[in-house]
């Protein structure tokens, strides 16, 4: 047995390296140093990095560079991203909401005011909510050049979310008139005129803060020159009443709109062909939307009807033969409250409605007229000495058809005998 070296048992020996490590393996023990070789410690032999070692790599090596780029990009990006792409995100999505006119009423009309009132449903395109300033909106004719404003609407502060409504109620509005008109002629004579408004605003979508801009024209149904106008129910009055009325009907006004529109008293002239025959009043006018009949009286001007007898049946000749008297309406004057409105005034005076007037029913309520005045039959006296039948002679003449009764022959006949119309106009002259 090998003795143990002396310096191996001194006292420090203990922390020599490889004290007891044993004898070292000979050339031919390869197991051994293979084994020792392939534990876990660092292999001198070249071998490929993973992309994770090449990134943690790279990172230790260059930090200190992406943390300094990242500071510049953050310092050129986030004033962008708030400044220019938010907005521009916020924008789009007002521009692409809808907005729906539901109700509006234009009252108290005065010379350079009126009373305003609107609603409409907002809706925008996104599931959250967004709170929105108050804000001053505009409302213009876009076609005009330069600001066509012709009055300011101001709207308060809403959260909007999903469909809502925004508006104001019984507003005094001043109006820029000449701008006002030319919408208030858009709306008359246009089936389609939309209302442009435009407005800026803050709107706040969480934290972030955003200033937008509304502008948007509103499409909505218009009056479309009244078409449907129609006047049903004439009678004439005979006597005449104190006031010089002798023409009372029932007018319908259509207004597809949602638009309620005061008017004011407004006086319309009659005209047959160019010829004016008298005129109409409509007291208190104030268009609802739907079908809107009103009480109209007026003034028919006999005197001048008969002195134009001839003209007025041949401009009436193809109305007469289907029973109809053809009257124009054409708007001459429209006054609120004593005072004349020039706005309403304007386009009523550029403003022609046709109706064609019933002639079987202006004669037959002509006669209710003069046979019941004050709801007493003023022939009751002598109608024991008359044979008229058991309906009276109202009903009589109902039955047999007024407007059969005007056929074509009837019309030709009498517009072609010079003796008849001469008989009439005497008829005529002796009631007026």
């Amino acid at each position: 047995m090998e003795e143990k070296k002396s310096y191996l048992s001194s006292k420090a020996a203990k922390y020599a390296l490889g004290m007891n490590r044993g004898p070292l393996p000979t050339g031919n023990d390869d197991n051994s140093i293979h084994h020792i070789e392939t534990a876990d410690t660092i292999s001198l032999e070249k071998r490929e990095r993973t992309r994770a070692e090449k990134a943690r790599r790279h990172w230790a090596r260059f930090w200190c560079c992406y943390i300094f780029w990242s500071i510049i990009f953050l310092a050129i990006f986030l004033p962008i991203f708030f400044l220019i792409i938010i907005p521009a995100i916020a924008q789009n999505v007002v521009d692409r909401s809808s907005l729906v006119l539901t109700e509006t009423s234009v009252m108290q009309p005065r010379p350079d005011s009126i009373m305003l009132s609107l609603k409409s449903a907002l809706k925008l395109p996104i599931g959250m909510p967004v709170r929105i300033d108050p804000m001053a909106v505009s409302l213009f004719n876009r076609k005009e050049d330069g600001n066509g404003t012709w009055a300011i609407a101001y709207l308060p502060g809403k959260t909007v979310m999903g469909n809502t409504t925004l508006g104001t109620d019984d507003q005094f509005t001043p109006l820029d008139v000449e701008q006002w008109t030319k919408y208030v002629e858009s709306v008359v004579f246009e089936k389609h005129a939309p209302l442009s408004v435009r407005a800026k605003t803050t709107a706040f979508l969480g934290k972030l803060v955003n200033h937008v801009t509304l502008d948007k024209d509103i499409q909505q149904n218009t009056l479309d020159s009244f078409s449907g106008f129609s006047i049903a129910d004439p009678q004439l009055l005979l006597p005449p009443r104190e006031d010089g009325t002798n023409l009372i009907a029932n007018c319908t006004l259509p207004n597809p709109s949602v638009m309620t529109l005061e008017i004011g008293t407004t006086i319309l002239d009659l005209k047959s062909g160019d010829l004016v025959i008298g005129n109409a009043t409509i007291d208190n006018l104030i268009l609802k939307p739907g079908n809107h009949t009103t009480p109209v009286h007026g003034v028919l001007d006999l005197r001048t009807l008969i002195q134009n007898i001839g003209t007025v049946l041949t401009t009436q000749r193809d109305s007469l033969k289907n029973g109809y008297l053809t009257l124009d309406t054409v708007g001459k004057q429209v006054i609120y409250d004593g005072v004349e409105v020039p706005y309403y005034t304007k386009v009523m005076r550029n403003l022609t409605m046709t109706a064609q007037v019933p002639l079987g029913g202006l004669i037959t309520n002509t006669l209710r007229g003069v046979l019941h005045e004050n709801g007493t039959n003023i022939l009751a006296n002598v109608s024991e000495h008359m044979q008229i039948p058991e309906g009276g002679l109202l009903d009589s003449l109902r039955d047999k058809g007024i407007s059969h009764e005007l056929t074509t022959r009837a019309v030709d006949d009498f517009l072609n005998n010079p003796q008849k119309r001469s008989s009439v106009i005497d008829v005529l002259e002796g009631l007026v």
